[in-house]
């Protein structure tokens, strides 16, 4: 019970700050970007926000031997900061680089769309702040390839116990033994969201019950999705960007992932083939939501009025400010959610994965604070105090319900037992381009996978094999 709740509340001491904002499919959030020809904005001063005592004492009790820095300010580039709002609860892993370390975090705003204009924007000017979110999924190995980053090894002890529990994930960020992002937790990046009145009102098996009985699979899916669907009725299945590489993952294979020290395409996976294959299925029967015919835009409501069965999409659904819970129900307790469905042929039960981390931008004025603040998020993971605000955040401020929070627990729970981490976001902007639609046409448009593998692979690997001669010329 443990590891769940240190899961729970370092991903929503984390999440409940960058939750507006959090999402890589730009289909589903996206905005105008703005000129990256102008120096970043230092929108929050580097200020201090307090704790309230009885948490305060208890993260004060935690002891990882800091000494004070003597350079206390960590100038954080990003769309949201760490500092909490006005009334907002202090994170722990803030409180403990402030009280401890005598360190504040100083925002450096910049839009979501434009960070990495942004970013290199400051590089080149040596005016570069010290710490970026890794969060998006999209910094490495781009940003060790662009020279945007430095690796952390000089200043953080990845071999150290402190970072034991994250050794496994952070070496799929790292390239001939050096780190290029500090990830400090794992969190499921891709849930299936549900009306519970619909699953009642259609005599379907609740899916939270089938995956406490072992037995939320993908043929279970199956059964529940044909059962309901009805095109003259206009009910389907599923809706939304994130189903198809969220199902896929299931498989245990990423599209593009890290092998021994490489880049690797595994477009010709069997496991790939086969969550194609079930798409495909899907789509013949007309089980997906035709997105074609409403102008390829998302209706997210079609989920409170009883027309859509599931609807995939990120974690960050569950905070109301973001407008999605409220299109899943009219009563936000009878929302729900589950993982994604067990692939039956593989050999655990496999989650896609995205990470709390950072990472230290080139020529970063102040590492050792970054490797601070880092230490930190690390040493509070099991704190009784990131317990106890993740609860608060979620009872107090999102209303969650407990069987919503027993939930979040335990797909993050799950997820950190076996990540799957998807990096065909995190190469360049063509390898994105190669598989992001492509790999969605079977679901969408009926595509074999043989033969759309066969129009991009290619192209794919030629784009990878550029990709791991420039990190070869970094080592």
């Amino acid at each position: 019970m443990k590891n769940i709740t240190r899961l729970t509340a370092a991903a929503l001491a984390i999440c409940s700050v960058l939750a507006v904002t959090g999402c890589d499919e730009q289909q589903e959030m996206s905005s105008a970007p703005a000129s990256s020809n102008s120096p970043a904005q230092v929108t929050t001063a580097a200020t201090t926000a307090t704790m309230n005592k009885d948490d305060a004492d208890k993260i004060a009790e935690i002891d990882i031997g800091a000494e004070k820095l003597e350079n206390g300010v960590v100038k954080f580039l990003s769309s949201w900061d760490l500092n909490p709002a006005e009334g907002q609860p202090v994170a722990p892993a803030l409180e403990m680089f402030q009280s401890q370390f005598g360190g504040r975090i100083e925002y450096v705003n910049t839009p979501w769309d434009s960070r990495y204009d942004k970013l290199a924007v400051l590089v080149q000017a040596d005016d570069s702040p010290d710490m970026f979110s890794a969060g998006d999924m999209d910094v490495f190995p781009k940003g060790a390839i662009s020279g945007m980053f430095d690796p952390l090894d000089d200043y953080v002890d990845f071999s150290s116990e402190l970072w034991a529990p994250m050794s496994a994930v952070n070496e799929q960020f790292a390239f001939n033994g050096r780190h290029y992002v500090g990830a400090v937790d794992v969190e499921g990046d891709c849930v299936m969201f549900y009306n519970k009145n619909t699953i009642r009102d259609n005599s379907l098996d609740d899916p939270a019950e089938l995956l406490a009985e072992g037995k939320w699979t993908w043929e279970t899916f199956w059964d529940m999705m044909t059962k309901f669907c009805d095109v003259d009725a206009e009910k389907y299945a599923t809706d939304g960007w994130w189903f198809e590489s969220g199902f896929s993952l299931t498989t245990g294979v990423p599209y593009v992932g890290m092998s021994d020290g490489k880049i690797v395409q595994n477009l010709d996976n069997a496991m790939i083939e086969k969550a194609q294959n079930f798409m495909l299925d899907m789509n013949k029967n007309n089980l997906q939501f035709p997105k074609a015919q409403y102008n390829w835009q998302v209706q997210p409501r079609r989920v409170a009025d009883g027309k859509t069965l599931f609807y995939p999409v990120g974690l960050y659904a569950m905070y109301p400010y973001n407008n999605y819970i409220q299109d899943f129900a009219n009563n936000q307790e009878d929302v729900m959610f589950v993982p994604m469905p067990k692939c039956t042929d593989a050999d655990e039960y496999y989650l896609p994965a995205r990470v709390s981390g950072f990472s230290l931008i080139k020529g970063a004025k102040n590492p050792k604070g970054v490797a601070a603040y880092l230490n930190c998020a690390m040493a509070t993971r099991d704190s009784e105090a990131a317990v106890e605000i993740g609860k608060r955040q979620a009872f107090d401020e999102y209303n969650w319900t407990q069987e919503q929070w027993d939930m979040y627990r335990l797909v993050n729970q799950m997820t950190a037992e076996h990540p799957v981490i998807e990096m065909y976001n995190a190469v360049s902007s063509n390898v994105a381009d190669l598989i992001n639609n492509p790999m969605k046409e079977a679901y969408n448009s009926g595509a074999s996978w043989t033969q759309t593998r066969e129009t991009i692979r290619a192209a794919v690997q030629a784009e990878l094999d550029t990709a791991n001669k420039k990190l070869a010329e970094k080592s």
